[in-house]
């Protein structure tokens, strides 16, 4: 009887040992998780929120579904202010690139990445300098050697600024010992309309995502003569340089990461560690970076966590030199 006693006394207090934990794993998620995807159908945010969807569907790595909020305007600014306002939400994920710390140093929001909860890195692009087909540039030696002479000769489009495609521009330019604000740079409403100001002969050459360009090239009415990859690209872009090629040590990489908002328990933390470090390494999602033209760059919470903090650094310096660092002197 009492060798019984001790047993269900120990049993019981194994369960309750081990409950926490199985609740935990248990628990979470308890519904469908809003993914709040920070810009408007079809853009690269969304495309990212929605490769993701895929793939942890068809991995069976979420046991539950997604809604998809798409929240554009104000530069990502206005699904920040969203998530934010979510405090310890542990059902809510977000979709962003480097915005969420460029916006803070130019000082169009007070809110950064550390205002919400970095969860993983996912994706990267490469960004391009691209030029007509027909163009008389051949290399970026010859857009330096023209800035040189006179900093203005030359009219860069991107897409939106501030941007990594502005980035592209400014900091191959900077470490050429060329006064960046010196140079022009123009904005266009999207990477559409600014294709369009290229092939149209209206700006000579353009700063943009490699996937966005490879369309063209591939159709012979454009060619890419710069990468922002660290390192030489596989295949038919091997032979595009890379600035660290040419001499020049700046390599950028256009990511696209998931955020949740401020205040979730780590044990959401970890479960997302978990479940998008199985997801990067399966089929379906190489498949996905395959479709898009994406390349992997998955890091965990608190890898990303630091690259953000050391990018921040990197970032403020450079919008300091250029007199765009508004939101630091507040």
């Amino acid at each position: 009887m009492q060798a019984s006693l001790r047993t269900g006394i120990v049993l019981a207090a194994c369960a309750l040992a081990l409950a926490p934990a199985a609740a935990t794993a248990a628990g979470y998620p308890e519904k469908a998780v809003e993914m709040v995807v920070a810009g408007n159908a079809g853009g690269g945010l969304d495309l990212t929120g929605r490769a993701l969807e895929a793939a942890l569907r068809e991995t069976k790595l979420f046991p539950e579904s997604f809604a998809i909020k798409n929240v554009g305007g104000a530069g990502g600014n206005v699904a920040r202010t969203q998530v934010h306002q979510k405090k310890g939400d542990g059902h809510v994920l977000y979709v962003e690139s480097n915005r969420i710390y460029v916006n803070r140093i130019v000082g169009t929001t007070q809110l950064t990445h550390r205002d919400v909860t970095p969860v993983g890195r996912l994706i990267t692009e490469y960004l391009a300098w691209v030029v007509r087909a027909d163009s008389p540039i051949k290399s970026p030696k010859d857009v330096f050697e023209q800035l040189k002479k006179d900093p203005g000769s030359v009219v860069f489009g991107v897409g939106t600024v501030p941007s990594n495609d502005q980035m592209n521009v400014l900091r191959p330019v900077m470490a050429a010992g060329i006064d960046p604000k010196k140079v022009k740079v123009v904005s266009f409403k999207s990477g559409g309309d600014l294709t369009i100001q290229l092939l149209g002969g209206h700006i000579p050459v353009i700063s943009t995502g490699l996937s966005e360009a490879i369309e063209q090239v591939k159709a012979g009415k454009a060619r890419v003569i710069a990468v922002s990859a660290p390192n030489p690209l596989p295949g038919d872009l091997a032979k595009v340089p890379t600035w660290r090629s040419l001499g020049i040590d700046v390599a950028i990489l256009h990511w696209r990461g998931v955020f949740a908002p401020p205040g979730i328990s780590r044990d959401v933390v970890a479960y997302w560690d978990k479940a998008l470090g199985q997801m990067v390494k399966t089929e379906a999602w190489k498949q996905q970076l395959e479709k898009h033209g994406w390349f992997d760059a998955y890091a965990d919470s608190a890898s990303f966590t630091r690259d953000l903090d050391a990018e921040e650094k990197i970032y403020a310096q450079i919008l300091t030199d250029l007199g765009m660092a508004k939101g630091l002197k507040k």
